[in-house]
């Protein structure tokens, strides 16, 4: 048996179980390591896309790269078999590709995917992950992630996809406020200046933002009254998935 292997594992494994990103003293005394030890293995583990720093990089979470991993090995799950339906009434209702996306770092994952039936459509992959900035899926998570805005750096702007990517920290701030308030957003070309889409929250049963759901398509059709039209539908989308996930109606 490989003993560092099976060490790396185990962090992993603690990582995923606790409640809120852990330092490194924590990881050691929880696995009685010592603190370079522990250190070692937390950077092997971020090298690998398996865990992330948060805030300061003194403490760390883990990504969603084994989701993907697994995604990609079973093709299908309990998460998109009992989102699938209510994402299929959205794509259907709206005409646009429908999504469920996670968080991961500073990325989403997109978990499910109900494509639209135009020829001229958004094609995205089960297990995609796209900048959260410049995403309206991203945005949304982002907004609600307390510890995820604080890895926003304040000295440097982010990556830049075209012109109407909001790359300046301070901008963003103040659009995770106005999503917090109005709980959703939108995003008309930041990424891909011909792509746009619409996203709401997903609760739990803590009132926790646990995924994001909502819309996606050519940015010629979405429209401010075509988004005004959709958001009634992708709201309606999210409150279904919170209920299902327990959270109070």
């Amino acid at each position: 048996m490989d003993k560092t292997l099976m060490k790396g594992l185990k962090v992993l494994d603690l990582l995923t179980q606790a409640p809120q990103p852990m330092g490194v003293t924590e990881v050691a005394q929880a696995m009685g390591l010592v603190k370079s030890n522990a250190h070692r293995v937390l950077q092997t583990l971020v090298a690998a896309g398996y865990a992330t720093p948060v805030g300061d990089g003194g403490r760390y979470r883990p990504t969603l790269k084994l989701w993907s991993m697994g995604v990609q090995v079973a093709g299908s799950g309990d998460l998109r078999q009992f989102a699938a339906p209510v994402l299929s009434r959205l794509r259907d209702n709206t005409g646009e590709t429908a999504f469920l996306a996670l968080l991961d770092a500073d990325h989403v994952t997109y978990v499910e995917i109900q494509s639209s039936a135009h020829a001229l459509r958004v094609h995205t992959a089960v297990g995609a992950r796209l900048p959260a900035h410049g995403t309206a899926a991203g945005k949304v998570l982002l907004a609600f992630d307390d510890a995820a805005a604080q890895v926003l750096p304040d000295d440097r702007s982010l990556e830049r996809f075209t012109p109407k990517t909001l790359d300046d920290p301070a901008a963003l701030r103040a659009e995770f406020r106005k999503i917090r308030i109005q709980q959703w957003a939108v995003n008309r070309g930041e990424f891909r200046e011909e792509i746009s889409g619409l996203a709401v929250p997903v609760f739990d049963a803590q009132q926790r933002v646990i995924a994001s759901t909502g819309i996606s398509g050519p940015t010629e059709r979405f429209r401010p009254a075509a988004i005004k039209e959709w958001l009634p539908l992708v709201v309606q989308a999210g409150a279904e998935l919170s209920r299902m996930m327990g959270a109070p109606r």
